[in-house]
């Protein structure tokens, strides 16, 4: 992703110092804008990480939606592959005998989710799978330190969490003695704005997707 390159050398950094996972979360300045659609842009990747999305998103006839949608938060191939691990699936026939769109729709949403319009507290929002796959979505303040010679200085960034509900949002009056905990999953990228109108943010590679039938 482009404006994952552009902060590479801070990236770099980063992952000798942490030795961090294998996905990137990008603290710097970058052009969020593309000329490209939702879609396009996408498909285009330089590093084809999103082929097997793609294939998804074509399967169940949501090119349209995807460009439409005012916030999407996009998973990557990295992701499907634990899914089909996860459940047993030897081949996409099966993810695609096995699920529904709603594995892309739980990830779109009407209005436009950025870090202006987020709290550090989940807020709840309605996708387009509805009902089956209650989400909302929170804003976390990270840091890294860089080393210099005879100093040291930290900088600090914000990134975006989706939030799968399950069962009440954690925290909630009266919740039951066994509700689950939710599931909160991190962007590596936040804030891509396309040309179709989309605010498009890139889930971390180790995304737990939610397999609705």
């Amino acid at each position: 992703m482009k404006s994952l390159y552009i902060t590479c050398s801070i990236c770099i950094l980063l992952a000798c110092a942490c030795k961090k996972e294998s996905y990137l979360t990008d603290g710097g300045l970058h052009n969020a804008n593309t000329s490209l659609s939702t879609y396009d842009y996408l498909a285009q990747h330089a590093a084809h990480y999103f082929d097997t999305t793609i294939l998804l998103i074509d399967h169940f006839g949501l090119k349209d939606s995807v460009n439409k949608a005012g916030t999407f938060f996009a998973f990557t191939d990295y992701a499907i592959n634990l899914l089909m691990a996860k459940e047993g699936y030897a081949s996409l026939g099966d993810l695609y005998n096995n699920t529904s769109s709603k594995i892309i729709t739980q990830y779109l949403f009407t209005d436009s989710i950025s870090l202006y319009n987020t709290t550090g507290s989940v807020q709840l929002e309605n996708n387009w799978a509805g009902a089956p796959a209650p989400c909302g979505v929170k804003k976390l303040q990270g840091a890294y330190t860089v080393n210099l010679t005879n100093s040291s200085a930290t900088y600090t960034f914000y990134y975006l969490q989706y939030v799968k509900i399950n069962g009440v949002l954690d925290g909630s009056a009266n919740a039951p003695g066994d509700d689950p905990a939710d599931l909160a999953i991190s962007c590596q990228t936040t804030g891509i704005r396309t040309a179709t109108g989309t605010t498009l943010h890139v889930l971390v590679n180790n995304a737990s997707i939610n397999n609705i039938q």
